[in-house]
């Protein structure tokens, strides 16, 4: 077997990290998952079949506190089998290699979903290492989409998504769950093992489609993942599946030993839920919750939008714990009248289909993919553009120049024309935009405007400025649902006057004069903070040195080569059995003094 898989996995090198789909991140490039040919469940011709439209079970709250596994074996699985040869070694040596990056920021991810998703998985009865599965699958993005379509942690599509209860549609998308695409994908696993009674097949199945899978067991009359692979009838992409799964399984359970010691991993999601029974808009309720919008909607990441929706006449929002009376308050205020698609800020803007357009061009012109658009509307494969619709595609739109604003001094509201001042033509950029980042007010003639700001809204602006939003929205022409886009300027009130101490409008006269001497004392500050961390750089020098197992190398070579006592070296790394090390272990060496 190690002849045909070392020559195999010469050709398997040059497979990128992810495995489903060619995935890519809709939101940031740093979130971009690299390209791999393989298909996974966006490509699957799937025979087996789900309890079609019937809504996944949900969890009423989850608290770290109580999450408390027992050690009893719950599964009524097998457990999935743990397994070494050189192409799991290949991949072990990729992820610490050339895919260091997204290993690290994918396990970094994945403590935020490890508990919850285990949970899930262990009341189905299933082994929790199929959580394992999500790494490779989608680097634990909600976000992440492939070429093919398919979406979220578990990457379905939606077809088989909604076979197994996911409600996928133009507000909500549960794919991007991550309690109820675990439970479809739990579902999904279970009808899947049923079929092969095997965890590699089922794997297999899971990335190219059971149909595939079922015909060459019965070709080959064997239950046999490695000698079905040996025979090259599956694809090279999910000959690598396997693998690849069991080598991010290794490094993610034990990261030291892979030279992973140092991930700085984002805190476990915990939630309480609140039940309603009427639409919302989220960025209005976590406002009056005192919340940051973006966590907010981390917890609820099913809704595309800032509008969520009933579903079977009920709405449940997770909720941070311990804020369900803020919750029932807030959401009480925070209704809507008419459902409508309301886009999270700077995210989308309309487009009409002209003649000739399609998904692809139409793609091309906004930088970003033909899967994205079909599923931001919700357009199903067979569907035709209509000439004269709209669709909602990336804001591509320039962002307005803040350079371009007259300023004032910081903080500062004035009536007169004669008391705003263009910044001085000799200052740097870098000074402009520190003086607007801190003004909130500018003046153009005679009116005054504010500029908005990131995490602004009307009713924030409306309470700085003791005004109230139906004031702002008539005296801008702004209709319900439209969304404030990061430095546009909002007309005042002329009477408006900043919710600060007034006597800041007193000290204005004085502040130019004052802001100059605050950006050179700022400049020194800057200057003594970045040589400060130089100094503190230079004293946290890492005095530990690692040693990477390279093939062929024993602990006793590994001494010899530093020159140091094999006993030492299994000491400090807690080593009973030397013979046991592996290609890829990291080993401490321990320091000569």
């Amino acid at each position: 077997m190690q002849r045909w898989t070392s020559k195999l996995g010469v050709l398997l090198l040059s497979v990128a990290f992810l495995s489903s789909c060619a995935h890519v991140s809709n939101k940031a490039e740093k979130n971009a998952i690299p390209t791999d040919p393989t298909n996974g469940p966006a490509t699957a011709t799937t025979n087996v079949t789900g309890d079609g439209d019937a809504p996944a079970p949900t969890l009423d709250s989850f608290h770290l506190q109580e999450d408390k596994p027992s050690n009893d074996k719950v599964s009524e699985f097998d457990e999935i089998p743990s397994e070494v040869n050189p192409l799991v070694e290949k991949w072990i040596n990729y992820f610490q290699g050339k895919g260091r990056g997204h290993m690290e920021r994918y396990l970094a991810r994945s403590a935020r979903y490890e508990k919850l998703m285990k949970k899930v998985l262990r009341d189905n009865k299933l082994p929790e290492d199929l959580f394992y599965i999500a790494l490779i699958e989608s680097g634990f993005s909600a976000r992440a989409t492939s070429h093919a379509s398919a979406v979220g942690y578990w990457q379905f599509i939606r077809g088989t998504g909604k076979r197994y209860g996911l409600e996928i549609n133009k507000f909500v998308d549960e794919r991007r769950d991550p309690e109820v695409a675990t439970q479809a994908a739990a579902d999904y696993f279970k009808a899947l093992y049923s079929m092969f009674g095997s965890w590699y097949l089922s794997m297999a199945s899971y990335n190219v489609g059971e149909g595939k899978v079922k015909r060459e067991v019965n070709r080959l009359d064997t239950r046999d993942f490695w000698e079905i692979a040996k025979k090259k009838r599956l694809p090279r992409e999910t000959v690598n599946y396997i693998p690849k799964y069991l080598a991010a399984r290794l490094i993610a359970k034990d990261p030291d030993k892979y030279g992973f010691g140092e991930i700085d991993y984002l805190p476990p999601i915990e939630f309480d839920t609140v039940k309603l029974n009427e639409p919302l808009n989220l960025r209005i309720m976590s406002e009056k919750m005192g919340l940051n919008y973006e966590d907010f909607k981390a917890l609820n990441p099913k809704f595309k939008g800032e509008i969520a929706t009933l579903s079977n006449n009920s709405l449940t929002l997770r909720i941070p714990v311990g804020t369900l009376e803020a919750a029932k308050l807030a959401a009480n205020e925070s209704k809507v009248d008419k459902v409508e698609f309301v886009a999270d800020a700077g995210d989308t803007q309309e487009y009409r289909i002209r003649r000739g357009d399609s998904l692809y061009t139409i793609a091309r012109k906004f930088r970003t993919t033909v899967a994205y658009l079909r599923d931001l509307n919700d357009i199903p494969r067979k569907k035709r553009l209509k000439v004269g619709s709209r669709i909602s595609v990336p804001d591509r739109t320039p962002r307005v120049s803040k350079v371009s604003y007259k300023t004032q001094a910081p903080s500062t509201v004035t009536t007169s024309p004669a008391d705003s001042k263009p910044v001085a033509s000799n200052q740097s950029q870098e000074k402009t935009e520190a003086m607007v980042q801190t003004n909130t007010a500018a003046v153009d003639g005679i009116s005054k405007f504010y500029i908005v700001q990131s995490g602004d809204s009307l009713f924030s602006i409306a309470m700085k400025y003791n005004t109230t939003v139906e004031s702002l929205k008539k005296l801008n022409s702004i209709r319900r649902g439209r969304v404030l886009k990061v430095g546009a300027k909002i007309r005042l009130p002329a009477d408006v006057s900043d919710n600060k101490d007034e006597t800041t409008t007193k000290k204005s006269q004085n502040s130019q004069d004052s802001t100059q001497k605050k950006i050179n004392k700022g400049k020194r500050q800057i200057a003594v903070a970045k040589n400060t961390v130089v100094k503190a750089k230079v004293k946290r020098q890492p005095k530990k040195t690692y040693h990477i197992v390279r093939r062929g190398e024993n602990l006793e070579k590994i001494a010899n080569k530093y020159d140091i006592d094999l006993s030492d070296i299994k000491s400090k790394n807690r080593i009973k059995n030397s013979s046991k090390i592996l290609v890829g272990q990291r080993i401490l060496i321990p320091t000569v003094n």
